[in-house]
């Protein structure tokens, strides 16, 4: 039996597409970064910060999606809403990165995607603070766009062996760093690998997409911080999965790594998964 063929967008879609997301997260990003050093800090069920200007920023976000296309699905972080297992859906995170954000740092964006019957097909890194922001869409390439030029076309660097990689950590929750301590053996990681930069959230994905890291490692993550993620690093050349190796429904996963090569990525999910 053949296997169905993924959900892309056509040249067209894509265009019409970018009319109307570029300037969406683009505003959104002019609210986060004027707010961002007098909002207040709340805390949610399960102990991550949130702000006014999360919940701003994706109201901004739903007006215009749905002010596009009424009869699209929208799910985001701070006001949840159902996907839709045919036709189209955005995940949508308003502010990935809220720690940096409320400590007045740079290194925050916006995520969003598109779905199409519960595919990734168009995902975007928006950086307000760095000025930048990174598109991709099945079968178009990745792309980066940086204050207002041309956008160009980025890929992952030259594969590297593990042991000179570098790669970006977020964090070591739910790692055997934590207390209680996790199942993930980040420490493992760290000892063997050739460099590890603390660079956080959807920033190292960003600079792993034009090569400037080799791999990005998240041991804590849901669907709105995947789906976007997923389609910049295939399309930018990389490679993609949980820790325990499972490159398939990856909306499902709670663990994420990428990788410049299928290579590095398993040899680091072979020191981070419990023996």
């Amino acid at each position: 039996m053949k296997k169905a063929k993924p959900p892309t967008l056509s040249a067209r879609e894509l265009d019409d597409l970018l009319a109307v997301v570029l300037p969406a997260v683009t505003a959104a990003g002019r609210l986060t970064t004027r707010r961002q050093r007098r909002v207040g800090i709340q805390k949610k069920i399960d102990g991550s910060e949130v702000t006014a200007a999360d919940r701003a920023a994706e109201r901004l976000l739903r007006q215009r999606l749905k002010a596009a296309w009424p009869g699209d699905a929208i799910r985001g972080e701070e006001y949840g809403g159902d996907l839709a297992a045919h036709g189209r859906s955005w995940l949508v995170d308003p502010i990935d990165g809220t720690a940096s954000y409320v400590l007045g740092l740079g290194t925050y964006g916006s995520l969003l995607a598109l779905l199409v019957d519960g595919e990734p097909v168009f995902g975007c890194i928006h950086l307000p603070a760095m000025g930048e922001t990174t598109y991709a869409a099945t079968g178009h390439g990745c792309w980066l766009l940086r204050d207002g030029a041309r956008p160009r076309r980025v890929h992952v660097a030259k594969p590297q062996p593990y042991t000179v990689a570098n790669a970006g950590l977020t964090s070591y929750k739910q790692t055997d760093l934590y207390r209680p301590a996790g199942p993930w053996r980040i420490s493992e990681v760290i000892r063997s690998i050739g460099r590890i930069r603390l660079v956080g959230d959807c920033v190292q994905y960003a600079l792993l997409c034009r090569g400037e890291l080799d791999a990005a490692i998240d041991p804590r993550m849901s669907a709105w911080d995947i789906a976007a993620l997923v389609v910049c690093v295939r399309e930018a050349g990389g490679s993609v999965s949980d820790f325990a190796g499972a490159d398939g429904n990856l909306l499902g996963a709670s663990t994420f790594v990428a990788a410049s090569s299928p290579a590095l990525r398993r040899a680091i999910c072979r020191r981070l998964t419990p023996a």
